[in-house]
């Protein structure tokens, strides 16, 4: 693929950066580290054609390739931030806060749910979690209460981090934030049943069963495995699959591929990490 060079001159000086690192999967991706810079030369769907840049925004020669689009982001926005969690609901922001692999201090910014504050700082204190509401007044400054403004969110957050909030709460370090998955960038649906290898049996269903594996040794993934004879509605399997290939939720499993030559039928979904939904319900 070549360089856009017909892009609007102020979408060529956007400069991204990275926030996890990246091994590319397939010969058109493009490999790179947390930080790196990036000229994002066109966006497609959830893989972009970008230009990765030397630390000075020079280009590097013959470095281009497709990148999962929510691995970056715009250099020198709030976004950039490993703080900012964007537009996650309260619950989810308790829920990463009482993780694991938080303690007491951890925080979060995101934006506000309701109407009359711009955005909200989320704070673990021991088995809870405090919400403080960001307001933003008619200059731009952002300020949790009247005594004190700020320009911007990081100058709030270094402010807080040294004088402590209430309760005797301070900010310590960012809520971890899980690094999303990408599955390898292809034009063509269709895979062959060689390059996914059954590592175990996950369940059973009226349709078929589902085995966790692997895509060439790399992906984890779940495979739903279909005997031919078993779609018996062709028409209705091929409509199912074309709206699989449109949903794109965080709630939803993402459909990676099928692999429909030959006998039986594969298709390959993003796995869920908790397992059987049933079961975990239970």
């Amino acid at each position: 693929m070549s360089t856009k060079s017909d892009l609007p001159r102020d979408s060529r000086s956007c400069l991204y950066t990275s926030l996890w690192d990246f091994r590319a999967m397939t010969e058109t991706e493009l490999s790179f580290k947390a930080g790196d810079l990036f000229q994002v030369l066109e966006k497609n769907g959830d893989w972009w054609w970008a230009k990765k840049l030397d630390g000075a925004g020079r280009d590097c020669e013959e470095e281009e390739g497709y990148v999962p689009y929510n691995y970056v982001v715009k250099k020198e926005t709030v976004e950039a931030e490993p703080w900012f969690f964007g537009q996650i609901s309260r619950s989810e922001s308790v829920h990463r806060l009482l993780s694991e692999e938080t303690k007491t201090g951890a925080f979060l910014i995101r934006i506000s749910e309701k109407k009359g504050a711009e955005y909200v700082l989320s704070v673990r204190d021991e088995s809870t979690v405090r919400h403080y509401k960001i307001l933003r007044n008619g200059q731009g400054s952002f300020h949790m209460n009247a005594t004190r403004s700020f320009p911007d969110l990081l100058s709030l957050v270094e402010y807080y981090k040294e004088k402590g909030l209430s309760h005797g709460l301070t900010l310590t370090s960012p809520c971890h934030k899980q690094e999303p998955k990408a599955m390898p960038h292809w034009d063509d649906w269709e895979r062959p049943k060689e390059e996914f290898h059954l590592v175990r049996k996950l369940g059973a269903g009226y349709f078929g069963e589902v085995y966790e594996g692997h895509w060439k040794d790399k992906v984890r993934v779940a495979v739903k495995v279909l005997p031919r004879t078993d779609l018996t509605y062709q028409a209705t399997f091929k409509n199912e699959i074309e709206a699989m290939k449109k949903l794109r939720h965080k709630h939803i499993l993402s459909l990676y591929a099928i692999s429909s030559t030959g006998d039986p039928v594969y298709i390959i979904t993003e796995i869920m990490s908790k397992g059987n939904l049933l079961d975990f319900l239970r």
